[in-house]
């Protein structure tokens, strides 16, 4: 059960991946503009076969990022009205990145992905495996704090701080650091 903003402009097609197999208790807001305002066959057909509730939101344009801010004006009201809801935006622009991170640390459940098929959950899991392996067993109570800080900040600094802050243990802090820093390949 998650509820799609799909930025068209930017991910067309392709990020459309895997909408045919969304449930009822899905829904999918589409936003596109006049640069992007076509559909194939294909994915007409795929749109027509899901189940999940699909709106469209032409954008009107004018100015650098029209579609960007009115993508997260609506995702924030939808959060307003449903804080337990999980909500993806479907996008190769990172500069999206920044709202997911706004998002989690009010612990909203909230995902930025390239396409569809791209199971949220599934990489979720995966990362928390990763991180208790990495950090052993004998430190798995950490593992959800570990996740947060990584889910939750752009940098290493970022990461570093946000579980001094959460464990207030400096010399725990060093060490789970080090043993998590395999994860951290592609943060500033």
């Amino acid at each position: 059960m998650a509820v799609y903003f799909i930025d068209y402009e930017n991910v067309r097609v392709d990020g459309l991946k895997g909408v045919s197999k969304l449930g009822e208790d899905d829904s999918v807001c589409i936003f596109y503009s006049e640069k992007a305002n076509t559909l194939t066959f294909g994915l007409h057909r795929r749109l027509c076969e899901c189940k999940a509730d699909i709106e469209y939101f032409k954008v009107a344009t004018g100015t650098p990022n029209s579609l960007d801010f009115q993508l997260t004006s609506l995702l924030g009201f939808k959060v307003a009205r449903d804080e337990t809801q999980e909500y993806v935006i479907v996008s190769k622009d990172k500069g999206f990145d920044s709202t997911v991170e706004f998002w989690s640390r009010k612990k909203i459940d909230i995902t930025r992905v390239e396409d569809i098929t791209t199971d949220v959950q599934n990489s979720k899991n995966e990362l928390m495996q990763e991180i208790t392996t990495l950090i052993g067993k004998e430190n798995a109570t950490y593992s959800a704090a570990v996740f947060d800080a990584i889910t939750q900040r752009k940098s290493k600094e970022g990461i570093h701080n946000f579980l001094m802050k959460e464990l207030h243990d400096n010399k725990k802090v060093t060490e789970l650091y080090k043993k998590i820093k395999p994860l951290l390949k592609d943060k500033s």
